[in-house]
């Protein structure tokens, strides 16, 4: 694929007083990126500088860019200029800083990045100090939010660490943290906030997420000295989006090992801290891992009040009220893993209420009448993204896919290729067969049954 042909966009992010350089879209520090003074007063340690605050607006920009230009049809990648200001614009400017930066968000994005640094015209003010309760003797901090792999394995590692489990917010529910907590636990919420001028995406593929996850983390982890990061995702969802991308898009690398070595490479060349991303679940099944959860902790229960799929709203309303799609591919394998583990959910949970109905339309809630082809068609990508992964070790490529996987997740991991090849074995044959049973119980005359047989 050639430089020339990529999508460009170039970005100054503006500071406010300020004006954008010709030729150039404006992001606004103050408007298009906001900050919510109390959440980052949450990060603000003993070891605050003003390089935290500047990876938070890097995050940011880098979500902004990822929002604002549609990918092409012709080709996945798009190509990005984007101007900062910083604090210490000679750090940034380091050839190893760059080169790590853009090394991880190549990666993840599949775009081709590149940055300017600037110093600031005015420094931030540093966030107050006097309030939060820090822990001084943290192991490990975790990357929080409402869905079902966070909730399980915080469960899990909690368990495990007690008080040296640091959790970090990364999602927008906080109900369960009170606003009294909220003032005195770090780390309670995202720190900021990216908005867009006229407040709708060019583009939904969302890969810098796992960027803004990562580096929020680790920061966190920096702030208090923690030596690692746990990642909550378990195999399917870490490992089977590179293994089997969809159609023609690029390899979804957001909790894959791959990436995550480059963030510790980046952090390390920013700020000189040697971290470790953990993934404790990725030789295990979502099913697996909820299991788990549910047998061994006391909180196993909150497993039903987490939510799994990405759809907005107003997608997946139902006489007003917010549900679940419950056929995006991140609901189907929810799905699979309430089954897999023998638990249950209400039908009412999702707006596909039941996926034994002979058609898609007739498996929604009666009353949703807003059937959109894009949304049957994810729906239809999801299903055989999960069947052909039950059958990839029976493929004929399944040979030169493990031997490509198996010597990057080994160097990722720091282990022997061939623990990585029994690994691998083991959670797709587990995949294989819970999805095997999960099929079966639908029945032949399924929705879902239909388009696994249609495609074969």
């Amino acid at each position: 694929m050639s430089a020339l042909s990529l999508k460009e966009l170039t970005v100054d992010v503006v500071e406010p007083g300020t004006r954008r350089r010709k030729g150039m879209v404006a992001c606004r520090l103050g408007r298009n990126i906001t900050f919510d003074l109390e959440a980052l007063e949450s990060f603000s340690s003993r070891k605050w500088q003003p390089a935290v605050y500047d990876v938070l607006v890097v995050a940011a920009a880098v979500e902004f860019c990822d929002r604002s230009l549609a990918r092409s049809t012709v080709n996945w990648g798009r190509k990005f200029i984007v101007h900062v200001p910083v604090h210490d614009h000679t750090k940034w400017s380091d050839r190893a800083v760059m080169q790590t930066l853009v090394g991880a968000l190549n990666l993840l994005t599949g775009d081709d990045w590149q940055f300017q640094f600037r110093p600031r015209k005015k420094s931030i003010e540093p966030p107050r100090q006097d309030h939060m309760r820090f822990p001084s003797n943290a192991e490990a901090v975790i990357a929080y939010s409402d869905g079902m792999d966070s909730c399980a394995v915080a469960g899990l590692e909690g368990k495990r660490l007690g008080n040296h489990l640091v959790r970090v917010r990364v999602g927008g529910k906080q109900s369960d943290i009170s606003g009294k907590e909220r003032q005195r636990i770090p780390f309670t919420a995202l720190p900021y906030e990216v908005k867009l001028e006229n407040g709708r995406n060019a583009e939904n593929s969302a890969r810098s997420r796992g960027f803004k996850f990562s580096a929020v983390s680790a920061m966190a982890a920096y702030l208090i000295d923690a030596p690692s990061i746990i990642v909550p995702e378990s195999g399917q969802g870490a490992l089977a989006p590179v293994f089997l991308p969809v159609a023609h898009g690029y390899e979804d690398y957001r909790n894959h090992p791959a990436f995550m070595t480059l963030m510790e490479r980046f952090v390390h060349a920013l700020l000189g801290y040697r971290l470790q991303y953990k993934f404790p679940r990725l030789w295990a099944t979502k099913g697996e891992t909820l299991r788990e959860f549910v047998d061994n902790c006391d909180s196993g229960i909150r497993w039903k009040t987490t939510r799994s799929c990405w759809q907005q709203s107003r997608q997946v309303a139902v006489s007003d009220k917010r549900r679940q799609c419950g056929v995006c591919a991140a609901c189907i394998l929810r799905r699979l893993s309430v089954h897999a583990a023998g638990l249950s959910e209400r039908p009412e949970t999702y707006v596909w209420e039941s996926l034994k109905a002979p058609t898609w339309e007739a498996g929604a809630a009666r009353s949703f009448n807003r059937f959109t082809q894009a949304l049957r068609e994810y729906a239809i990508a999801g299903v055989l993204h999960f069947e052909h992964l039950s059958e990839l070790q029976e493929s004929v490529q399944y040979e030169l896919i493990k031997r490509r996987r198996t010597n990057e997740l080994a160097r990722s991991l720091s282990i022997s290729p061939l623990d990585v090849e029994r690994n691998l074995d083991r959670l797709l044959q587990q995949h294989s067969a819970e999805w095997s049973v999960f099929t079966d119980d639908l029945g032949p005359k399924s929705f879902v049954r239909q388009w696994i047989d249609e495609a074969s």
